[in-house]
């Protein structure tokens, strides 16, 4: 016995039960529409819903393009059974339709996304489950020709939705990046390519290499703004993609804003006011951050971004119109370097970028050496150049150093660059100063000798890369001078006397870097080694003096000592001892010499004493017998040796110092 499962002929329920869910469906889109058409917040179960659309829509596609291919092989004998199964694929596929649009559109809605590729991703996305529920009204009904060109039209509605959203998500010609030249036209068609807009200038010559332009004549906008944009912001805010109604990829949009957004994108001339500058800089789990996705802005790039709005983000604004200070030119260096696939690893690739002064006309250097020029007159200061074969110049303002503050500094901004020798001594200048001598940056001397600048003030020049010398002498700066010091790669030599850096630290810095730091105190380095010899000679003294009380006994003994003075000493007296001696006081440590000698002379000196022995014969006959006074004179010379070493705490040991001069 055997089962078979019979296949009834469709009924009319079918056919009513899928054009009702067609009612149901466009009732759900319509009320989406409704329920958000002045704006919707984002967050909550519908949102967490609406973002499983990734996901969901993939199944459709896979079922539509199932059904395309069932239905061409029914046409064959050999696959003739699969006919009756495509209306069972088909009512997946509209169902699974059904799911995909109404979360996308919920999508669409709630994140706000719009432009051209949306719309047609959207439109091409409703074409599907149309064409879907026509193929299977008339699959139901049997109606084989009409149901295989609705099946035919929902799979070409499906791909051009599935192109159009790729082209979304991705840059327009992502599809076509690689595709031969003869298909590209046909898959840009509705895509706009915002990419191929900046595709202006000089730089693009038929077969020639773009000659590179000097960073200060560069357009801010176009040639580092731009860039910017493209990498960051432009992937959500563009023609085929507008989220949050903001485009950002052409000039006038950019300054437009979003549409009907109570804070401007950019807001000229106020970057801490633009929208743009403000999402950057929020935290980066802040809902509000951006880029949501992907690398965020670096530092360099903000800061460009921000000069160029507060200079009137204008499209014709040159790096060089941005102001002349070295870190200007260094963050436009930076950015290129970013977009060119570089990075500026030292100060002195930075250094090395071109000079504004440079890229300026003519005319307008000679105006700003005539206002200068003119300056230095009002107020008593020097300008003048190197020498005959450098036109580089020198400050020196000693003529009105009293008269000479922060605003008579701010003067000599516009020649700043060409400045490389700069005398601030005993001038007015204070560390706000020290933000017009940061602009010097080809500045290789610099003497700020009793100024008020302090360490506070000397860390605002730590990008002069050519810096080689810097005068302190009587500032108030401290050892906070040594973090600038070490960011400056051609400082040499430095001095700093009478401030508040330790002398101890500056050496032990000094060692750690290729830099002289003079402190002063190496003047007065002798004074602190001698009482190191003095202190010995002071231990010594008092026991010569112990020794001298017992020759007060030996009554006899000290004229054998007048006898040797004599000999060592009679060309003591006639030196100017008396004249020497209260001006070398401290020399005395030159005493414990002498008294080394001396045990020396003993040597030659025990025949003298051989000498004196026949004289006091006498007394020693009369005690012949006694062998105990035969010791005594044994312990004589014991006394007697130390004997000599009493002389010299003596009176005329003072001889010996002048003697040692």
């Amino acid at each position: 016995m055997s089962s078979f499962v019979k296949h009834q002929a469709p009924t009319k329920t079918s056919v009513k039960l899928a054009i009702l869910l067609g009612i149901v469906w466009a009732a759900l889109l319509a009320g989406i529409w409704f329920a958000y058409r002045g704006g919707a917040e984002q967050g909550g179960f519908l949102h967490f819903i609406a973002r499983f659309h990734v996901l969901i829509v993939h199944l459709p596609i896979g079922l539509i393009f199932l059904v395309l291919i069932m239905e061409a092989l029914g046409y064959f004998t050999a696959f003739a059974h699969l006919r009756p199964t495509i209306p069972f694929v088909l009512w997946l596929s509209f169902l699974s339709g059904i799911g995909a649009t109404v979360v996308g559109y919920l999508l669409m809605t709630l994140e706000d996304y719009s432009g051209r590729a949306m719309n047609l991703h959207l439109y091409f996305g409703l074409a599907v489950v149309v064409f879907t529920l026509f193929a299977l009204v008339f699959a139901v009904k049997g109606k084989r020709i009409l149901s295989g060109f609705g099946t035919a039209v929902a799979a070409f509605a499906t791909a051009a939705s599935g192109h159009f959203g790729g082209a979304m998500v991705h840059e327009p010609d992502y599809l076509t990046e690689h595709a031969p030249a003869a298909l590209k036209p046909a898959l840009l068609i509705g895509l706009g390519t915002h990419a191929e807009e900046p595709a202006e200038g000089p730089a693009a010559g038929a077969g020639e290499a773009p000659v590179e332009t000097p960073i200060g004549e560069r357009l801010v906008y176009q040639d580092l703004v731009v860039p910017v944009l493209e990498k960051t912001c432009n992937e959500c805010h563009n023609e085929n993609k507008i989220k949050g109604k903001l485009r950002m990829d052409t000039y006038e949009l950019l300054l437009a804003g979003a549409e009907g957004s109570d804070y401007p994108t950019v807001v000229p001339g106020k970057a801490d006011e633009s929208e743009m500058i403000v999402r950057v800089l929020l935290p980066h789990d802040d809902d509000e951050f951006m880029p949501p996705q992907g690398d965020p802005l670096q530092a360099a790039e903000v800061e460009l971004l921000k000069l160029w709005i507060n200079a009137g983000a204008k499209t014709d604004t040159t790096v060089a119109q941005l102001g002349s200070d070295p870190g200007i030119v260094a963050i436009a260096t930076e950015v290129a370097a970013i977009h060119a696939g570089k990075e500026v690893e030292t100060v002195a690739e930075v250094a090395a970028a071109p000079s504004v002064w440079d890229s300026l006309p003519e005319e307008e250097k000679t105006a700003r050496m005539a206002e200068v020029n003119e300056a230095a007159e009002k107020y008593r200061f020097s300008v003048m150049p190197i020498s005959a074969e450098d036109d580089r110049l020198r400050v020196n303002v000693i003529n009105g150093a009293k008269d000479f503050g922060d605003d008579q500094l701010k003067m000599l901004e516009p020649v700043a660059e060409r400045i490389v020798w700069l005398d601030l001594a005993r001038s007015q200048v204070t560390d706000a100063g020290m933000k017009t001598v940061r602009l010097m940056r080809d500045l290789e001397r610099l003497h700020l000798e009793n100024t008020a600048v302090t360490s506070k003030g000397i860390a605002e020049i730590a990008s002069l890369a050519k810096l080689e010398y810097v005068n302190l002498y009587g500032t108030k700066v401290d050892n906070g001078i040594f973090e600038t010091f070490a960011k400056l790669p051609s400082l040499k030599k430095a001095y700093v006397w009478q401030t508040g850096v330790d002398p101890a630290e500056a050496k032990a810095f000094e060692r750690s870097v290729n830099l002289e730091i003079n402190t002063g105190v190496d003047l007065a380095t002798p004074a602190p080694a001698a009482p190191a010899p003095q202190t010995p000679p002071a231990e010594k003294k008092p026991e010569p003096a112990k020794a001298a009380e017992p020759a007060k006994a030996d009554a006899p003994k000290p004229a054998e000592k007048k006898a040797e003075v004599p000999k060592t000493d009679a060309p003591k007296p006639a030196a100017p001892a008396p004249a020497n001696t209260p001006a070398d006081a401290p020399k005395p440590a030159a005493t414990p010499k002498p008294a080394e000698t001396k045990p020396a002379t003993p040597a030659p000196a025990a025949k003298p004493v051989e000498a004196a022995k026949p004289s006091e014969a006498k007394p020693t006959e009369a005690k012949p017998a006694a062998p105990a006074p035969a010791a005594k004179p044994a312990e004589a010379p014991k006394t007697e040796t130390p004997k000599p070493a009493a002389p010299a705490p003596a009176t005329p040991a003072a001889a010996p110092a002048p003697e040692k001069k």
